[in-house]
């Protein structure tokens, strides 16, 4: 998924390796943002669109960095009766970082880069 040359290994060895996790995030997000998402994770609070809208954008560039066109993230939903043991089903949402310009007037509609926020903060 990403090309990088100082990886060496196979696709499976590379796999999972680039991760936006809490030190990236931390060495990434302006510091007041990074302080108020790790609060809002805490207290349960919403996190502002502003952040989330910072937050999407250095994701984005992060991961653009690294040639990345698509994302997915594995979680478990929060409902139950899903007939797995103990309730517990995962899932995988897959998305990519273009999306068309529904706002231009072409018949056909560019597509454009874009990591929109409104898919991270559901």
């Amino acid at each position: 998924m990403f090309g990088s040359s100082s990886q060496k290994g196979d696709e499976l060895t590379k796999m999972s390796s680039l991760i936006f996790d809490d030190n990236t995030m931390k060495a990434r997000l302006p510091s007041k943002v990074y302080a108020r998402f790790k609060e809002a994770l805490v207290t349960g609070a919403p996190t502002s669109e502003d952040d989330q809208k910072v937050i999407a954008e250095t994701i984005f560039k992060w991961a653009r960095e690294l040639g990345a066109v698509a994302f997915a993230h594995w979680f478990f939903p929060m409902r139950g009766g899903s007939g797995a043991y103990g309730s517990m089903c995962g899932a995988c949402k897959m998305d990519n970082m273009i999306d068309l310009d529904w706002s231009s007037a072409e018949a056909t509609k560019p597509f454009h880069a874009t990591l929109p926020y409104e898919r991270l903060f559901v």
